[in-house]
């Protein structure tokens, strides 16, 4: 009897582990096919790069996601600017001459009235002796002389022709004494003479010319070579002193007769990578390239540029920064 019930009591657990065998479900490897694919589908971008730049193809999820809005570029026409560097003068170096040459001219004045007036008093057989006509004299010469090295200062720091406009001079040293402007000077590279006389100016701190510059007026050319650069140096008016004196600028001087053509490019098209400035331009084949650019001008539109693009191609002007993300991380991934 006992037996009995060991041997049904061993068919039942047979039979249920058979059955638990039976209706178990198949291993299948789709964990390892979804883990593959969704290892293709973390790589948005192919990427193909060249010393100059790169060529990428985005997946239709990747482009919805960036938002990438493109624009066809137009041609313009631009004066043509040489570029310089200098700095901010110091006033008081540039007032005290002046100064000291508006004390000469009172002094010489005085006793040029002075020595007349001896000399119709001598003429006049009136109380006025040899001795003091000599004295007159002699402080007159001396004067005249103190006024003419003077001068000869005061044109070695302006030049002749700001010297030569008395009223306009007189009035840019006491906005330099109030601080209201800034005197600054550019010097261009040696062997790069300007090919016509600069008619205008722009400038703005060294190291980030790529900001919009500020608009200056030309003064007129300096009075000596500058002795590091050994170019020609101009002089130039910079309203409301922006910068301390000394700091380091670039300077585009304008030649108006000599207009450039090229495109403009709005600024939010322009990526830096390494150093230098690209812009990411969309083939009609739905590739972007990533392009050098130089830039030749910043205005209050855009970057000009002058060689590199052409006029009717498209650049991308919303999620330039994030392609340039994306491309990065699609290169390492490829890597």
């Amino acid at each position: 009897m006992r037996r009995t019930l060991w041997g049904v009591a061993f068919g039942v657990v047979v039979g249920a582990l058979g059955a638990w065998i039976a209706l178990r479900p198949a291993a299948h490897p789709a964990p390892e096919e979804k883990k593959s694919e969704g290892a293709e589908a973390s790589s948005p971008a192919v990427v193909k790069r060249s010393a100059e730049g790169a060529v990428i193809q985005l997946d239709p999820a990747t482009r919805d996601r960036i938002g990438l809005q493109a624009t066809a570029l137009a041609q313009t026409q631009l004066a043509e600017e040489l570029r310089g560097v200098g700095r901010v003068l110091d006033p008081s170096a540039l007032a005290v001459p002046f100064y000291e040459r508006e004390s000469a001219r009172t002094a010489l004045e005085v006793a040029e009235k002075e020595y007349q007036r001896v000399g119709a008093l001598q003429r006049g057989s009136a109380n006025a002796s040899q001795r003091e006509f000599e004295a007159a004299s002699a402080a007159l010469e001396r004067d005249r002389a103190a006024f003419d090295s003077a001068q000869a200062r005061l044109v070695s720091v302006f030049g002749p022709e700001l010297v030569a406009r008395r009223d306009e001079l007189a009035s840019l040293v006491r906005a330099l004494v109030a601080r209201e402007v800034a005197v600054a000077r550019i010097d261009l590279p040696v062997g790069d003479p300007p090919s016509a006389r600069p008619t205008g100016a722009r400038v703005a701190a060294l190291g980030d010319e790529e900001a919009e510059p500020k608009d200056a007026t030309l003064l007129g050319p300096a009075p000596d070579a500058d002795p590091v650069t050994q170019g020609r140096g101009f002089l130039v008016r910079i309203e409301h002193m922006p910068w301390p004196p000394g700091t380091a600028l670039v300077g585009f001087l304008t030649l108006g007769d000599h207009p450039r053509s090229g495109v403009l490019v709005p600024r939010s098209a322009l990526v830096r990578y390494e150093g230098r400035t690209f812009v990411y331009v969309e083939h009609p084949d739905n590739t972007i390239e990533r392009r050098p650019v130089e830039i030749a001008q910043m205005t209050g539109d855009g970057a000009f540029i002058p060689a590199g693009l052409a006029a009717g191609e498209q650049v991308v002007v919303v999620g330039a920064q994030q392609l340039l993300s994306t491309e990065l991380a699609g290169a390492a991934s490829e890597d």
